[in-house]
């Protein structure tokens, strides 16, 4: 029951990367009650956000980078997808599969939106693509501009506590999320130091030559791995920064911010002033997980009985 290894690595243990064995091994050593609340969120991860589209998104709006797997609204929404890369590319780089491909509207890069007018949007959905922006701040900045006063803010982000990719890293923070939107021309050193992290922490990489060599060989690539990792504090401080740069208010609507979850999940309204309003306290995002997993967690229990 609970079976959280088989979903991070379902194939043979003697093909088991070594950083997903020390996540593992990791995980496994944590309190059962926060196995269960990652289990959940892993595996029921599209429909939990299903579940929050359907109840918060109306209108047109557009999902960035959502490849083979889209959101899933409400019939009365109308959704166009964009992603910074063609779906021809996604089947010859990635191997994904082409038939189960959204049809792209654009391909441009999700940190510039002129495609859209100012307001043009109710909603823009992006699970998973912050991470992969060297300057989160600005990039949020970019979404919000596209959507109405009203407009919704569909995003999910990786754990870093809760997946094998993150787990060592350390949270950026907001002196250094601000300092990469106020300073672009610094901003490709402080990206190769994060590339330079990964191979420490994550690959444990001990020579620093090849440290250099291989973050380098990621840069020219355009690979954009995942620049900062993220927690709570992590999530806010991005959404309080990109508020305040924006001059306008974001009102945080809804979502899940379980320290145990594999990812947080949150929906902001785009406000005419105000900054960051509303943003929930540690014991309601305690709650707020715990009934959205409890369903789930009684059905597992009950299938397995």
């Amino acid at each position: 029951m609970f079976d959280i290894r088989a979903l991070v690595w379902p194939v043979d243990d003697d093909t088991m990367k070594p950083w997903v064995r020390r996540f593992l091994d990791d995980v496994l050593s944590r309190p059962l009650f926060s196995r269960m609340i990652l289990f959940s969120s892993m595996e029921n991860r599209l429909a939990i956000r299903n579940r929050f589209a359907r109840k918060y998104l109306v209108g047109r709006g557009i999902e960035l980078g959502a490849q083979q797997v889209p959101t899933k609204t409400s019939e009365n929404c109308q959704v166009e997808y964009v992603d910074v890369v063609s779906n021809k590319t996604l089947v010859e780089l990635h191997h994904l599969p082409a038939e189960d491909l959204v049809p792209l509207t654009h391909v441009i890069d999700g940190n510039d939106l002129s495609v859209y007018a100012d307001g043009e949007l109710d909603f823009v959905i992006a699970n998973h693509v912050l991470e992969h922006f060297d300057d989160p701040v600005g990039g949020l900045c970019e979404w919000i501009r596209t959507v109405k006063t009203g407009g919704k803010l569909f995003l999910t982000l990786p754990n870093f506590r809760c997946n094998c990719y993150d787990v060592d890293r350390v949270p950026a923070r907001r002196d250094h999320l601000d300092l990469d939107y106020r300073d672009s021309e610094g901003r490709a050193a402080r990206n190769f130091q994060h590339y330079v992290d990964i191979m420490q922490t994550l690959f444990q990489l001990s020579d620093p030559v090849e440290q250099r060599r291989q973050a380098q060989e990621w840069i020219d690539a355009d690979l954009r791995q995942h620049y900062h990792v993220y927690d709570q504090e992590t999530v806010k401080d991005v959404a309080a920064l990109a508020a305040k740069a924006s001059s306008v208010g974001l009102r945080y609507v809804d979502g899940l911010f379980s320290k145990d979850g594999f990812e947080f999940l949150l929906i902001l309204e785009k406000q005419p002033s105000g900054g960051l309003q509303g943003w929930p306290s540690s014991r309601r995002s305690a709650i707020s997980a715990l009934l959205c997993h409890a369903p789930f967690l009684k059905h597992e229990i009950m299938r397995r009985q």
